[in-house]
This record gives C-alpha cells, sequence and structure tokens, in this order.
C-alpha cells in the first residue's frame, strides 16, 4: 500500500480534511487560551473579594450571579450564533467569533475586579456558545455520517489535550505569582494564541455553508418541527446539565482548601492535577469509545445514557470522597467527572442526525440555546442551598449542593433510559 493511500485512509477513518484539520488547529489553540484561566474565576473572584474584605455569603452570591450570566450569555450566544451563521456561512462566522474574544482579555488585563469579570465574559467566553452551531455544521456538511462521531471525538480530544497544555502552563504561574499575577499572566498568553487562531482560520478554513432558509425569527415554529427523539435528547440534557450548573462553580473552592492550607498552592494544585486528571480520562475515552459509537441512529443511545449517569456521579462523588479519603478522594472523583464526556461525541452525532437538516445551523443553535436558557438559575439555587446549608450546619454547604446535584442528574439519566428512542421501536415492533 502506497504512502499516499495509507494517508488517505487515515485522513477517512478520522474525518479530516482541510476545513476539520484548520477547525481543530482553531479548537486547540482558543480551548487553551480560555483553559489558561477561566477554571480559576471563582477564586480569582474570591481572591478580590478578600482584598476587599467581603464575607463567605457575598463570596457565594456573587459566584452564583457569575454561573447564571454565563449560562444566560450561552442561551443568547447560541441563538445568535446559529442566526448569524445561518444567514451569512460558516467560514466568516467563525473567524467574526474568534477575534472577540480578544476584546475581554484586554479588559480583564488591565482591570483587577469582580466588575471586569461580568463586562469580559460576553466577549471571553463567547466562542464555545456562539461557533458551537457552526463548528456542528462544518462537520456534519464535510463528513458522511458514519464519520461525525469519529470527528467529534477527535475535536474532542484536541479540547482536552490543550486544556492539559494550558494547565501545566497556568499552574507554576499561579503558584509563582499568586491568584491574582497568575491568572493577568495567563491573560497575555491567551491573546497571543487568539492571534494565531486567527490567522489559522483565515488560511485553511474552507467550508463556507449556510442554511436553505432563515427561521430563526420564528423559534417556536422551529422548535415545534423537532422530532420526538430530539425533544427527549434535549429534556434529558436540561437535567444533565441542571446536575453540572448546580455545583460547577463551587467546585474549586470545596476542593482548594482540602488541597492544601495555602490557597495559592492549592489552586495550582487543582488546576495542574485534578483538571488535567480529568481531561486525560475525556481523552483516553474517546479514543476508546470513538470508534465504537461511530455508527448511526440508535447504537448510539447507550453511550449518550451512560453520559448522563456519570453527570449526576461526579457532584455525589465529591460529596462522599473528598471528606473522607482527602486530595486520593478528589483524584477518584475528578476521574469520575472525566467520564460525563463518554457519550458526548455520539451525542453531538445524534443531534446533526435528528435536528431539521435544511436549517440545521438554526436548529442546533436553537437546541443548545433553549437547553442553556432552562439551566440558567442552576447557579444562583445552588448558591442559595449552599448558604440555607451553611446557616443550619456550618460545613454542609458543598454536601447539600452536590447531593440536589447528582439527584437531579439521576432523574435525567432515567427519563432518557425509558423514554428516548420510543417511536423508533413501536416502528420495529411494527
Amino acid at each position: 500500500m502506497s504512502a499516499g493511500s495509507t494517508k488517505r485512509r487515515w485522513s477517512d477513518l478520522l474525518g479530516l480534511n482541510a476545513s476539520t484539520v484548520s477547525l481543530l488547529g482553531t479548537i486547540l489553540l482558543v480551548t487553551a487560551a480560555t483553559e489558561l484561566w477561566s477554571p480559576l474565576v471563582p477564586e480569582y473572584l474570591k481572591a478580590l473579594q478578600q482584598r476587599a474584605l467581603a464575607g463567605e455569603t457575598t463570596l457565594i452570591l456573587l459566584i452564583g450571579a457569575y454561573g447564571f450570566y454565563r449560562d444566560a450569555l450561552e442561551a443568547i450566544n447560541y441563538y445568535a450564533g446559529g442566526a448569524i451563521t445561518g444567514r451569512f456561512n460558516t467560514r466568516r462566522s467563525l473567524l467574526f467569533f474568534n477575534a472577540l474574544p480578544l476584546a475581554g482579555l484586554f479588559i480583564v488585563f488591565f482591570w483587577q475586579s469582580p466588575a471586569a469579570i461580568f463586562i469580559a465574559v460576553p466577549f471571553i467566553f463567547v466562542w464555545d456558545s456562539i461557533s458551537g452551531p457552526a463548528v456542528l455544521t462544518v462537520v456534519g456538511d464535510s463528513l458522511p455520517p458514519d464519520r461525525r462521531t469519529m470527528a467529534f471525538s477527535l475535536q474532542a480530544i484536541f479540547r482536552r489535550a490543550s486544556r492539559i497544555l494550558a494547565y501545566c502552563i497556568s499552574a507554576p504561574l499561579i503558584a509563582w505569582l499568586g491568584r491574582v499575577n497568575g491568572v493577568r499572566a495567563d491573560i497575555a498568553i491567551a491573546v497571543g494564541l487568539v492571534l494565531i487562531s486567527l490567522f489559522l482560520q483565515y488560511r485553511h478554513m474552507k467550508t463556507a455553508s449556510r442554511d436553505a432558509a432563515v427561521v430563526l425569527h420564528a423559534p417556536l415554529q422551529l422548535l415545534r418541527r423537532f422530532s420526538p427523539d430530539l425533544r427527549r435528547l434535549l429534556a434529558a440534557d436540561i437535567f444533565a446539565r441542571w446536575a453540572e450548573g448546580l455545583a460547577a462553580q463551587f467546585i474549586i473552592l470545596y476542593c482548594v482548601p482540602i488541597l492544601s492550607n495555602d490557597l495559592d498552592r492549592g489552586t495550582a494544585f487543582y488546576q495542574s492535577v485534578l483538571l488535567s486528571v480529568q481531561a486525560a480520562t475525556n481523552i483516553i475515552l474517546y479514543i476508546v469509545i470513538g470508534p465504537l459509537a461511530s455508527r448511526e441512529g440508535l447504537a448510539k443511545k447507550p453511550f449518550i445514557g451512560l453520559t448522563f449517569v456519570f453527570f449526576s456521579m461526579f457532584p455525589l462523588s465529591l460529596a462522599v470522597l473528598g471528606p473522607t479519603l482527602g486530595t486520593f478522594g478528589l483524584i477518584i472523583a475528578f476521574v469520575i467527572g472525566g467520564m460525563r464526556e463518554i457519550g458526548e461525541p455520539a451525542r453531538k452525532a445524534m443531534i446533526a442526525e435528528l435536528v431539521p437538516q435544511e436549517v440545521k445551523t438554526q436548529a442546533i443553535g436553537l437546541y443548545w440555546s433553549v437547553r442553556s436558557a432552562a439551566v440558567m438559575l442552576a447557579s444562583p439555587v445552588g448558591a442559595l442551598t449552599w448558604i440555607t446549608a451553611e446557616h443550619y450546619r456550618p460545613s454542609a454547604g458543598p454536601v447539600a449542593t452536590f447531593t440536589l446535584a447528582g439527584t437531579i442528574g439521576l432523574v435525567g439519566a432515567g427519563l432518557f433510559a425509558l423514554r428516548f428512542g420510543r417511536s423508533d421501536r413501536r416502528l420495529s415492533a411494527a
């Protein structure tokens, strides 16, 4: 077999072409730019609040508001991303979306204040949400259905690899410079990575598709066009994201004191070890599961169902293993957290299969927008649960919040297992 045919075979297996390779490079760089410092935002806010001598309750409410704000912006951005990409095209839209984080990064670098975070968030975190519909469309238009799951797996591997790289760069800076100045150094590096990604995308992105019609001015009408299985997947997804959203912004506050009495060192350990363990678990799963899940239709269901189960198990494992086993227990919990991604590429491929194909980008944007809008209150509810539990028993806040999160996640996993694919089974029986 010639070298050329071997290369084509691997490219076909992995779902690679000029557009998807350009997309992988962009994902690698922009994800690293974000992950250098974004997981540390709650601890960064805590450090700023400590400078201002603010109390614990104020901090928890502020972080709950931050989580609400991010989810609300995601709901808007997913909707806008689908509309903009459907109206213009994937290439122009992705270039525009890629440039927006620069404005937010400059704000946070030059202005050290909680207010700066809230002002910068719409720009900095816009890439993941607003580009999401376009990314799915590029893969959907570039590859046949049986190659899409593998392409999404490869994208996910690149995301996690870039996260590990970012954590390994950021953690020494946090340990050396502290939580505030270390984050500023991370942001300076992030600006350079975003600029490189813009150049890469401009030179090599080839796919420039748009939807046949613009229909997002009538979102309810488009939502009614969702198939029953797509609606069931969306409902289960919302439960899983509630499980995630209730706990997500508070996990670092819970873990850092367990890891070290020195909060700067604890923060560096959290980023360099716990988050890297989670990302490495993701990568191993993508390599093992990606080929198995690269099948059309209901063959993806078991993997998607396991994803929803692990969304509920992660916060429960934190609540149980952290107090009993300390650092080792947290490492086990973050392995379980990494297993949440076991069916994520299959879920994305399933969405790409189930949405109305003539308005694919806008339908994907609407799906994610509805999900984020439904989850907006998760962080504030998590904050109030934490504060209420602390009022009745000191140190009970994290356990109460994580237990509530896990319970809600289990409800979603059960609904998905019982309801998804029922229409297909009825047709087969008939």
